[in-house]
């Protein structure tokens, strides 16, 4: 039997395309610091899963109703030349057109402020003071940033927290491949790290995301086994776990593999 699901390599996960682990399962701690107006980081290596537990979050919290969510990326300001003008007008579009994918067209930011010479904290001030719901908002790829731009956008961060959550932001969370303070700035001498003189001191919190576990990968493995009756045993879901170490693409490279032969 075809399934319309399948093991996914390629991207961020869809629930209704891919067989998926819930990625909110273990993440109470998230929550909670949106509910306090919290400051945040999560970091993980490459594809274990941090763009599909964004994703996940942001639609969450806009189908509950009670905050305004959005996931962008600030890759497209991610190179060394780049001046803080021209990567802050960069950011501020990627938010824009990220927003059409996460929340409806009234609660979008204004469009003409993007094509203005304005500061990433002048947009978000202005966006947050013209919404009635707290904005959460899901930063990704922080650290493709490089040198002035990277301590800029964290500095600009930092001087609107005060405002939140009427002139500001209520909750953002920075996402990459490493925690802030390992943050890599060419500001100071020999490319060191911005340690605990970090621009971006206001976090509450620093959060690794983990591999999976032996239960994760059966229980990913068992919604593809319901939808075709193809059969992972306990000895093939223990093998795979110690070949991958419960790395969530290597999972589902292995599942997919095995499921073309099928």
């Amino acid at each position: 039997m075809k399934s319309k699901r399948y093991f996914n390599t390629t991207g961020f996960c869809m629930p209704e395309r891919h067989y998926m682990v819930d990625p909110l399962r273990n993440q109470k701690i998230i929550f909670d610091l949106i509910e306090k107006t919290q400051y945040f980081t999560i970091h993980a290596p490459r594809q274990t899963g941090k763009t599909t537990l964004l994703h996940e979050l942001a639609h969450r919290l806009n189908k509950e109703g009670n905050y305004i969510s959005v996931v962008f990326s600030v890759e497209s300001a991610g190179y060394r030349s780049i001046t803080e003008e021209t990567a802050n007008l960069k950011i501020i579009n990627s938010l824009y057109e990220s927003c059409e994918l996460f929340i409806s067209k009234e609660l979008w930011p204004k469009k003409s402020l993007a094509d203005e010479k304005c500061s990433l904290q002048t947009y978000l001030n202005n966006w947050a003071g013209s919404q009635k719901k707290p904005i959460v908002l899901l930063l990704d790829e922080i650290d493709s940033l490089y040198d002035d731009v990277l301590v800029s956008v964290l500095r600009q961060l930092r001087n609107g927290f005060q405002g939140r959550p009427k002139h500001f932001p209520s909750t953002i969370a920075l996402v990459g491949l490493r925690d802030v303070r390992e943050y890599k700035t060419k500001v100071r001498p020999s490319e060191v790290s911005l340690g605990s003189g970090s621009p971006f001191n206001i976090k509450a919190e620093s959060i690794l995301l983990g591999t999976w576990t032996k239960e994760e990968i059966a229980e990913l493995y068992s919604q593809h086994t319901k939808d075709t009756g193809q059969i992972f045993s306990k000895k093939v879901v223990d093998r795979i776990y110690e070949l991958t170490g419960g790395q969530p693409w290597l999972v589902n490279a292995v599942a997919n593999e095995k499921w073309r032969k099928y």
